[in-house]
């Protein structure tokens, strides 16, 4: 069985992005041909990631947009109208409206007020004077109440502007009791049902000017504000970076808590690493809201550097003081020296005393055993072309027992990566963003996509997934 190496032994250096790399590459490295090595080549497209975000909107200015478009009063007890055609008989009304209160119902906004009225009926008979009586009096809370809701689904226009379509829900009495009606019994007439023909009227004429009140509140500053945050660049470490890289914001479903409306929107980014001093990207203008489309979770590249000094002391440790008998004969491995090689190759050069005094190496191409999450050489095996004098002169050296056991202890952990590379992304991603934006993550896996081999070292390319979302909040 493979020895599990100290982390400290294999130093895994995270988050090394393609131009370092790049940079790298002017450097001679140590292999065993004058071949020159491969370089690392660029990340495939990833498909954009998304995040899921609550825009949490107090729309407190969308109702006291309704409370200066509705009228306060209905009507006057000095405004006398005709019953029908009947000369003799005549009434009068007045309402006064109440504070409209808010609530979200399927994924629509409600504003609902009471009306609170009296009313008078006259009769003048054919001789005598005229007689007059009613119902409601001077307090309002003794008067008869008719409840007025209006509804509209509040949206977000491509432009950043809310855009709402009012219409009439319930008006009615407020309730069944004989203290919500009002019927004059000298003049025979129902006054109630007069006053919920005159609130319809009077709230029907209003619903355009609603609609067009509520078209102007315009929020594009307030998003521009939310988009700068989530272009500025998260700190995972020192010198290192995440940049979310938002691309553009959809419109989602919309529901309601309180006075909060909530409209599950998603964004839509392509987050990256990077290394060095802190990034300071432009941030892009505030794009037209999209509609949503299905897509879901977030995807990173991310990356780390196994060095070949690293790497030869880990493997030292595992295979230092290994004996292998063959035929006899016996030796005993000191030490063993990894280096690169073209084609996605490494040397294995491995030291040993006894019956034989000497080097030996081996070559192969890494690999990721994701079981065991490691990094692997299985068809690492003998490189004639350097060994050649040493195999001819002790023939026993080429057995299966010795290529077995390099081939088992040539391992070198990749866990410190996939953890490592896990926990920063999870403090990058759960935070807070300035005043208005939270940021909540879940990083559900870390899968190792490629293993390069370059002249600085064993380049470890990962890819982390998971769902991610935020909370922006209308500062108070």
């Amino acid at each position: 069985m493979p020895m599990t190496p100290s982390p400290r032994r294999v130093a895994i250096v995270l988050f090394l992005v393609v131009p370092f790399f790049q940079a790298c590459r002017r450097e001679r490295p140590a292999v065993a041909t004058g071949a020159p090595l491969d370089s690392l080549p660029t990340p495939p497209p990833l498909p954009l990631s998304h995040f899921n975000i609550p825009l949490v909107y107090d729309y407190t200015p969308v109702l006291a947009v309704v409370e200066r478009v509705v009228p306060r009063k209905f009507g006057s007890i000095d405004s006398v109208h005709m019953v029908g055609n009947d000369p003799n008989r005549h009434y009068a009304y007045e309402a006064v409206r109440g504070p409209f209160t808010t609530f979200v119902r399927d994924n629509e906004v409600h504003l609902r007020a009471t009306l609170s009225y009296a009313a008078r009926g006259y009769f003048k008979p054919r001789f005598g004077p005229t007689i007059g009586a009613g119902c409601g009096g001077d307090s309002l809370a003794d008067r008869p109440r008719v409840t007025v809701e209006l509804i509209t689904p509040l949206i977000l226009t491509p432009d950043w502007h809310l855009s709402s379509h009012a219409r009439i829900g319930q008006l009615g009495t407020t309730s069944s009791a004989d203290r919500d009606r009002c019927t004059v019994s000298i003049i025979r007439y129902d006054v109630t049902q007069r006053v919920i023909a005159a609130a319809r009227d009077a709230l029907t004429s209003h619903l355009p000017d609603i609609d067009r009140k509520i078209s102007g509140v315009d929020l594009t500053s307030r998003f521009e504000e939310w988009w700068g945050l989530l272009n500025k660049p998260i700190r995972l470490a020192d010198n290192v970076w995440l940049l979310l890289g938002p691309e553009r914001l959809r419109m989602g479903s919309v529901s309601g808590s309180g006075r909060d409306l909530i409209v599950d929107a998603g964004l839509d980014a392509r987050p990256r690493i990077v290394i060095g001093v802190e990034p300071h990207p432009d941030v892009p203008p505030l794009p037209p809201l999209a509609r949503d489309t299905a897509a879901t979770g977030f995807h990173i590249v991310i990356g780390g550097l196994i060095n070949y000094p690293d790497a030869s002391r880990t493997i030292t440790d595992a295979l230092e003081g290994k004996s292998i008998t063959e035929g006899g004969k016996t030796v005993t491995v000191r030490s063993a020296r990894v280096t690169p090689l073209p084609r996605g190759q490494l040397a294995l050069a491995v030291t040993f005393t006894g019956d034989a005094n000497g080097t030996l190496v081996f070559t192969g191409k890494p690999v990721y055993d994701r079981r065991a999450a490691q990094l692997r050489v299985p068809d690492l095996d003998y490189d004639l072309s350097t060994d050649s004098n040493l195999i001819s002169a002790y023939s026993w050296l080429r057995s299966d027992a010795l290529r077995e056991l390099f081939r088992d202890k040539a391992t070198l952990p990749a866990d410190l990566l996939i953890s490592r590379g896990r926990s920063l992304l999870s403090d990058g991603l759960n935070r807070k963003l300035g005043d208005a934006v939270t940021l909540s993550a879940q990083v559900d896996s870390v899968d190792v996509a490629g293993i390069y081999v370059t002249a600085r070292g064993i380049v470890v390319r990962a890819v982390a997934s998971g769902n991610a979302g935020m909370e922006v909040r209308q500062k108070k």
